[in-house]
Order: structure tokens, then C-alpha cells, then sequence
């Protein structure tokens, strides 16, 4: 929200600017030609249909004249700024970021995906094909952009920071899956999210054996050595060509 407040800003303070002046340059005008009050000739500026063209003077007839396109010219001019700013690309990027954000608030009952690395990635696809909800948690801001225009509900920062696990909704989330490239960052993340929902399910990914039992005792529900399981999928594999021989654990 901040973001599009900014954006407004920027566009727009120059012509609310230049139509302030415009608007005080009328007002002395009318209040010179008709001796009105102030606030009587601030409204003829909004309202010139009030004017009795039977009993103000010819000139005050064509000043007004002058102020009403003058007044249309800044609608104009406004209007153009306020669609400029929402649909230019920074516009747009800046919607698409509120929308996601209130998405991300109203969430509940989902899972929170710390890291779009290989594995991350693998998760978000297999959770956008069984319709799971879920927010992915990213710190480069490159790759959270273009997921922002894919529509994927995301969060640009830290996991290992408290308040990001809460604007992710840690609080009202059935899991975490954390699987960032670094066995100490995702312990850390482990233990911050245990911290913040005990019911929570956490799942976690390790590189080595001893962080996996680090990680399990933290209060991981699952902890994952993605190269051990890798190793013993392709040793099943192997294992089809040698039908006579025991399975392996």
C-alpha cells in the first residue's frame, strides 16, 4: 500500500500544485471583478453554472469562461496521471504486490516455502499442480518479481527473520518447508518456526547427516538429504536389472 501511495506522489504533486495556484489566481480574480467573498468565488471555480450572467459583468462572463476549461484542463491532466501510475509498469508491479499481500493475510491452513532453489522450485510446481495453498519466501528480488507476475502468492525476505515467518502467516500455517541451500540458515529457521507455531509441521532440508540430526532434534517433523535420497532412488533402480537379490533400505 505504501508503494502505490508513492507512486501517487510522484505523479501527481505537480499538478495538484500548479491547479492550487490556479485555483487562488481565480478566487483574487472573481473577488476583484465581483467584490465577492472568498469562499463565494472559490465555489464559482467548481460551479460556474451558479452565476447570474444576467447581473455580473461581460468580462466576468469570459473570465469564467477562461476558469471552466482551465478546471477541465486539470481534470484532464489529473486523469492522465492517475491511469499513467497505475498501469505503467511500476503501476502494475505495485497492485499486483497489494494483491498479493492481502492474498498472503487472508491465507490459512497453508504451507510456507522457504527458498526457490532446484529443490524449491520442484515443491512450488508440485503444490500449483495438487492445488495446495501455499507462500513462497525468496530473498532475490529478481526471481520474486517475476513470480509476482506469474501469480505465485511470495514474500521478498529473510526466513530466518521472525516477522517475515509472521507476514508469511507462520501462525496460521499447517507447515513450513525449508529448503534453503545452507544446513545452518535452515536450522535457524527450524527452530525460529517451532518457536512461533509448535503445532506447526516442518520439514526441512539438510546437506549433511550430522545438521540432519541437528535439525530433526530442533523440532524438524522431517528432515531431507536430497543427495541420499537421490542416491537411494537410483540405487532401486539398480536394484530392478538384479531381481534376485535384497531390497535395499
Amino acid at each position: 500500500m505504501g508503494r502505490i501511495t508513492v507512486l501517487f506522489i510522484r505523479r501527481l504533486w505537480l499538478p495538484t500544485l500548479v491547479f492550487g495556484a490556479f485555483s487562488l489566481i481565480c478566487v483574487a480574480v472573481y473577488m476583484r471583478l465581483e467584490g465577492l467573498r472568498a469562499i463565494d468565488a472559490f465555489f464559482w471555480i467548481f460551479h460556474p453554472y451558479s452565476i447570474d450572467y444576467r447581473s455580473v459583468r461581460s468580462a466576468t462572463k469570459l473570465f469564467s469562461i477562461f476558469v471552466y476549461v482551465g478546471v477541465f484542463a486539470f481534470q484532464v491532466w489529473i486523469a492522465e496521471r492517475v491511469l499513467v501510475t497505475i498501469f505503467n509498469r511500476q503501476g502494475l508491479e505495485a497492485w499486483k504486490s497489494m494483491i498479493n499481500d492481502a492474498s498472503i493475510a487472508k491465507l490459512k491452513d497453508h504451507f510456507i516455502i522457504c527458498g526457490y532453489g532446484q529443490v524449491g522450485r520442484t515443491v512450488v510446481d508440485q503444490l500449483t499442480r495438487l492445488e495446495i495453498p501455499f507462500v513462497l519466501i525468496e530473498t532475490n528480488e529478481g526471481l520474486c518479481r517475476e513470480l509476482l507476475n506469474d501469480g505465485v502468492l511470495v514474500i521478498q525476505g529473510d526466513a530466518k527473520r521472525q516477522d517475515v515467518l509472521l507476514q508469511a502467516g507462520i501462525q496460521r500455517a499447517r507447515g513450513i518447508c525449508i529448503v534453503i541451500d545452507s544446513d545452518a540458515d535452515n536450522l535457524y529457521i527450524t527452530v525460529t518456526a517451532r518457536s512461533l507455531n509448535a503445532k506447526a509441521k516442518i520439514i526441512t532440508r539438510a546437506g549433511q547427516q550430522r545438521y540432519a540430526n541437528a535439525i530433526r532434534n530442533s523440532g524438524a517433523d522431517e528432515v531431507i538429504i536430497p543427495e541420499y535420497e537421490g542416491g537411494l532412488m537410483t540405487g532401486r533402480m539398480i536394484q530392478k536389472y538384479y531381481p534376485a537379490q535384497g531390497s535395499l533400505e
